[in-house]
């Protein structure tokens, strides 16, 4: 790839205003190669592909590969895919479990963790677990399931709120034909064990604080790749507090934006106090 960059054989991805190069990702055992959508790069992708075959002595899997663009029309792609001997992509897509292309605010996105959640949560189980038990499976699945979502997209409250009945409704011993009285307001429920709580987390808060660390790593891996394509695109981390919004930036850096100015709009109203 290296090669085929410096002989301008292949031509990078720029991102944002500071014309950010991106041209190969790579996670695990999956590549991802970025380029301008052009008949050149086409070719110069099936030759680099090629290449690898012939001297790693290995097999590209095309019946697993995709092929996806932007800016051009349907048929193009197609032939481009077809060229390449792959599928095409289509879009939104997921990828490392998560949906891209899609409206994170969409019901459809958040539907597999409500399911996941309805399965581990299920009624029948609460009949077989003391009340410490519940609270442990309780935070253990909120812990293991939707994390890595809650990482990357800002929980809408439409979600937030079925996701609480679950938790609720288990924790309290309901069915789904019958709901127990809760006793004690979720609001405390979700405090630490020493203030009178339970110990189960918020999931607003969790989500919060999930997506605050965004800021740290920006701040503090500048030279990452994932960091200057933000940096280029969006301004970086001191953007999340400062920067404008405007009507072109994707409804993730939004998201991440709002949280943002609202742990600094706390911060500030609780130094005041």
């Amino acid at each position: 790839m290296r090669t085929a960059i410096s002989k301008n054989l292949f031509s990078s991805y720029q991102v944002g205003s500071l014309k950010e190069d991106v041209n190969i990702l790579q996670y695990a055992y999956d590549t991802l190669f970025f380029g301008t959508a052009n008949s050149a790069n086409v070719r110069a992708l099936k030759s680099i592909l090629r290449c690898y075959e012939l001297v790693s002595g290995l097999k590209n899997n095309y019946a697993k590969s995709q092929f996806g663009c932007l800016g051009k029309s349907e048929g193009w792609c197609r032939d481009a895919a077809h060229f390449l001997n792959c599928s095409q992509l289509g879009i939104p897509f997921s990828y490392l479990g998560i949906p891209v292309g899609s409206n994170p605010k969409s019901w459809s996105v958040w539907q597999p963790i409500i399911n996941k959640f309805e399965t581990k949560l299920a009624s029948w189980k609460h009949t077989c677990l003391s009340m410490g038990g519940r609270i442990t499976i309780i935070n253990s699945v909120l812990t293991a399931l939707p994390i890595y979502l809650l990482s990357f997209y800002r929980i809408p409250k439409k979600v937030v709120h079925k996701i609480v009945s679950i938790q609720r409704n288990f924790l309290w011993g309901g069915d789904n034909e019958t709901t127990k009285i809760p006793w004690v307001k979720w609001d405390t429920v979700c405090l630490s064990k020493i203030r009178g709580g339970l110990g189960i987390k918020d999931l607003n808060k969790f989500n919060q604080a999930l997506l605050g660390k965004w800021g740290w790593q920006l701040a503090n891996n500048q030279h990452q790749l994932w960091a200057r394509t933000l940096l280029s695109k969006y301004g970086g981390w001191h953007a999340l507090l400062y920067g404008r919004s405007s009507a072109d930036i994707s409804p993730w850096w939004k998201d991440l934006k709002s949280v943002f100015e609202q742990q600094h709009h706390n911060s500030l109203t609780s130094n005041l106090r």
